[in-house]
């Protein structure tokens, strides 16, 4: 995509386990491998392994860094800014070879700073001002300090992915992909419930999908006797039929002089198919305004 700025194109994708989040994100290291000739460098907290995308880290074409024993707190803090972890220390990595970065993912991120707020409430660390839950279990002659989240918790873990989603954005690249499983929630604008991007908590399923410049929802339909297992991208926001006629948020920011998407639902799922789509789409409306202005457009 040819753009004014350095700004990378930004991009959220969600949906539930399985529905093949983890391959798109392949799909696009091996497209932009194919067309920059540069690497893509994979931060993940998610702990659901890595088989869907294992070629592309064997060859090379992504690198890995995990959260592992990481404290996630420090981990999101430099995975946003490109370092990588060696020997247990965060130092500069090269970027100038990265044209896709990939954050695994909103959910599993958050989940990361909730439980640590957990273990430091346990331990009688106050976060946020709320009372701390912490108890003592006891049985077969162990004790054991167990410690809870309060709404305070969510506050902090909600106001830190937003900082870092926003300073993930600044990094120099074609491409910044962030996942998310899936959440139903209330929706204050539309009054009912809605698919969104599942951080923790509620507060910011509805507000995530605009601080990208593309969002798209992908979603697995089960195989049966006699069909074969299915894989959708929905291009924008949509009515899930399947999920009871639930809104599902999504964002395409086409152009005003832009064609009408050809296709609203890519199936077999294709990140690549979809971001070819949304720049034709900018393409046509950047020659319907030079075809307008003319002249004018050389003063």
């Amino acid at each position: 995509m040819t753009m004014t700025t350095n700004a990378p194109t930004t991009i959220l994708l969600y949906g539930r386990t399985g529905s093949g989040k983890t391959t798109l994100g392949g799909e696009l290291a091996e497209h932009v491998m194919a067309t920059t000739g540069k690497k893509t460098r994979l931060y993940t907290a998610d702990r659901g392994g890595f088989d869907s995308i294992y070629p592309y880290i064997d060859l090379g074409i992504i690198e890995l860094v995990a959260l592992e024993d990481s404290d996630p707190w420090i981990f999101l803090h430099n995975a946003v800014q490109g370092k990588i972890r060696k020997d247990k220390k965060w130092i500069a990595g090269d970027n100038s070879n990265i044209g896709l970065f990939i954050f695994e993912s909103l959910r599993s991120c958050a989940e990361s700073l909730m439980d640590s707020m957990k273990d430091k409430a346990a331990n009688n660390v106050n976060i946020g001002g709320g009372s701390n839950i912490s108890f003592m279990a006891s049985g077969d002659g162990e004790q054991l300090k167990i410690g809870g989240s309060n709404m305070a918790h969510y506050g902090v873990a909600q106001g830190y992915m937003t900082e870092k989603i926003w300073a993930s954005q600044r990094l120099s690249s074609k491409y910044v992909l962030w996942t998310s499983s899936v959440s139903k929630d209330e929706d204050s604008n539309s009054g009912g419930k809605v698919l969104g991007p599942d951080v923790i908590g509620k507060a910011l399923t509805p507000l995530v999908p605009g601080w990208f410049n593309y969002t798209f929802r992908t979603d697995v339909l089960p195989a049966s006797a006699s069909v074969k297992e299915r894989h959708l991208l929905y291009m924008g926001s949509h009515i899930d039929l399947g999920a009871g006629g639930v809104g599902a948020l999504g964002n395409t920011r086409m152009p005003l002089d832009a064609k009408p998407l050809e296709k609203t639902i890519i199936e077999p799922a294709s990140l690549v198919t979809a971001l070819t789509l949304l720049e034709g789409g900018t393409q046509t409306a950047t020659e319907a305004i030079r075809k307008r202005l003319g002249a004018k457009l050389k003063v």
